[in-house]
């Protein structure tokens, strides 16, 4: 990360107190006497796609990775009709939980991953989120996703490649 995205997630975290509780119980404290304690990349992803803050993921992702076999700017503007559509449908941040990958007949199956709910109207998204080396290595869809705590609330799903779009 560069001067100018540490200056930014400084400002970020002057604007308050941010805990993000995962499922698990595990906290990330953004701001603890005014100093960012993001402490992987990966913390970093969870927190911006909560906030579905597509500025800063572009920001800290890798430009040499891609995600979802898309180049990151390519992916990027995916995910930005991703947010869109969760922001029209009222949802004002996503809360995220923690599960793996259940499908036998792909190679991904227990894989870690997050499904980001929205706030409101439970839209929500089921993603694996792959680290090599303390780095976002690569996001993907999973379409037989399970939840640690079977008990979350999810209605329709939205999907990143389900969307046409211009290109």
């Amino acid at each position: 990360m560069n001067k100018e995205q540490k200056q930014l997630l400084k400002q970020l975290a002057e604007l308050g107190d941010v805990i993000l509780v995962r499922e698990d119980g595990g906290r990330i404290k953004l701001n603890d006497n005014a100093e960012i304690s993001l402490n992987t990349q990966l913390d970093a992803v969870l927190y911006f796609m909560q906030h579905l803050d597509n500025g800063m993921l572009k920001l800290i992702l890798e430009d040499h990775f891609t995600y979802q076999d898309y180049d990151k700017v390519t992916f990027l503007k995916k995910l930005s009709y991703v947010f869109d559509e969760f922001q029209g449908n009222g949802n004002t941040y996503l809360n995220v939980f923690e599960g793996k990958c259940n499908s036998v007949a792909c190679s991904n199956l227990n894989c870690r991953g997050f499904s980001f709910v929205g706030n409101q109207t439970y839209h929500y998204m089921d993603l694996i989120i792959q680290t090599k080396e303390s780095k976002v290595s690569d996001i993907y869809e999973c379409y037989d996703f399970v939840n640690e705590n079977d008990t979350i609330l999810k209605k329709d799903k939205i999907i990143i490649d389900g969307l046409n779009l211009p290109f």
